[in-house]
């Protein structure tokens, strides 16, 4: 069986850190959904902070660079992957074409602006290294059968589709807007910028719009100040059921049924709530990069999607804002 070296770059949040001292099932970092993969094997890391250097060096054994490039011109990796801070992204992926890796897996964004993300796609795609970007929900199944579950029409007609978000157009709304594109197609009509806030920097601020397709579906995001407070929901609303992706991180799924009170009248009925199992995003990551690698299968989130998102982040960001 092929065992392929993984490089580390950041281990910070989403690198190392959510899952230091935790034992669950799965995985919440890079680290761990490689360490635990025995089609991989982490050889090194990179990480600025020497105390976060120096655990991974105690706990698990593995040299810790503070410089990323020492690291790569010391070591030969199969895969590297990025997780860093979203600015530093696209400096690093270009200083990665000249190790010539396999598959570089890297948190979102790409790039802060349209511009460089499409320079870094087709660089990858020039010297052809598989690029995959973690969008988390798409691998996890729980977002896949929702988007079965729309495509098959078992929800009807979606009249809406609404979305809280927090911390940035570019940082966190693209996990949305990738979703959007995933679910309902790339959207060429109707965009209404409602407002901006803060977001994590000056050039990626949080803003409220609303979209419409031809078919009439209507898309809201709508942006919350910038804090540690975690909410963000989505409510998919159509003629024939709802499905609601809650506070808790539960999906909640809703059957239209005949209201008991008003004869005549239909409600939405609860008929299910089950957890998402966010520990499985990265491992079913890595194990699709695995199959990648052999050949069997396609990235599922690939850097060409990336593109497309920030098309429609450019669209959003040119709109002025129209005040209700």
């Amino acid at each position: 069986m092929t065992k392929y070296n993984v490089g580390i770059i950041g281990c910070g949040d989403i690198g190392f850190l959510f899952d230091h001292k935790k034992r669950i099932e799965g995985a919440l970092t890079h680290f761990r959904a490689f360490e635990n993969s025995r089609h991989f094997n982490v050889k090194a890391v990179s990480e600025k902070r020497i105390n976060i250097g120096k655990i991974i060096e105690k706990n698990h054994k593995l040299p810790a660079y503070t410089d990323y490039r020492k690291m790569l011109n010391e070591n030969e990796f199969d895969v590297i992957s990025v997780a860093t801070n979203d600015e530093s992204h696209a400096e690093i992926l270009n200083e990665l074409i000249k190790y010539k890796p396999k598959l570089v897996f890297c948190e979102k964004p790409l790039a802060m602006n349209s511009a460089d993300v499409k320079e870094t796609v087709k660089l990858f795609k020039k010297n052809k290294i598989h690029l995959q970007v973690n969008y988390t929900r798409r691998f996890l199944d729980e977002f896949s059968e929702i988007g079965n579950i729309i495509k098959s029409g078992k929800l009807g007609d979606i009249e809406s589709a609404t979305f809280y978000y927090s911390r940035g157009l570019i940082h966190n709304a693209s996990h949305y807007l990738d979703l959007v594109n995933w679910y309902f197609g790339e959207n060429k009509n109707y965009i209404v910028k409602i407002s901006e806030k803060e977001g994590l920097s000056k050039d990626d601020k949080t803003v409220s719009f609303n979209m419409k397709y031809s078919n009439g579906t209507e898309v809201r995001f709508i942006g919350l100040n910038p804090t540690k407070l975690s909410f963000a929901e989505i409510d998919l609303v159509g003629t024939k059921g709802r499905i609601r992706v809650n506070y808790k991180n539960e999906i909640e799924k809703y059957k239209v049924t005949e209201n008991k009170i008003y004869n005549g009248y239909k409600i939405y009925k609860l008929t299910e709530c089950k957890p998402v199992r966010f520990s499985s995003a990265l491992p079913n990551a890595v194990d699709n990069i695995y199959k990648t690698l052999e050949g069997k299968e396609e990235l599922d989130s690939p850097a060409e999607n990336s593109l497309k998102i920030f098309e429609l982040i450019n669209r959003i960001k040119e709109r002025p804002i129209c005040r209700i």
